[in-house]
């Protein structure tokens, strides 16, 4: 008997556990699809209160695909960025304790301007639905908050 509820309690800690790379995977097949740009904040740094910049990406799109292509429709240009995108683990160490942290990179060819761009950050919350995160430059935080089509 006791052999067999160690051997049960073997079998649902090793299902339980799951691997960074499964882990990773999880997050880039959550983020693949399409997504709206639902509220943009910035945040100088010491400032008290935070900026509301979504009437600047007001009905942008990015799309997310499988190959690790993307791309970003921008509304007001009325232009459309091809890029790539990736996602990556960070492992934080505190205490005994480790904490992965996910952060998604992307990049956009502007081949109007010759200044391609980026979306590069913390990945606070993704789901099925809700993108949340964060990304900063050398003057303050944006917050982005996109919602999937």
């Amino acid at each position: 008997m006791k052999v067999t509820l160690l051997y049960v309690m073997l079998v649902i800690v090793a299902l339980g556990s799951c691997t960074k790379e499964a882990r990773l995977r999880k997050k880039e097949d959550r983020l693949i699809g399409v997504w709206e740009f639902e509220k943009v904040t910035y945040k100088k740094d010491f400032a008290l209160f935070r900026k509301n910049i979504t009437h600047e990406y007001r009905h942008d799109i990015v799309e997310f695909f499988p190959d690790y292509s993307a791309v970003y429709d921008d509304y007001s240009l009325r232009a459309v960025f091809y890029g790539d995108w990736n996602i990556f683990i960070d492992e934080d160490y505190y205490g005994e304790d480790n904490d992965l942290e996910f952060f998604v990179d992307a990049v956009f060819y502007d081949f109007l301007n010759h200044e391609d761009f980026y979306l590069y950050g913390s990945i606070d919350r993704l789901n099925r639905n809700k993108l949340n995160f964060e990304a900063s430059d050398s003057r303050g935080t944006y917050t982005f908050k996109l919602r999937r089509l």
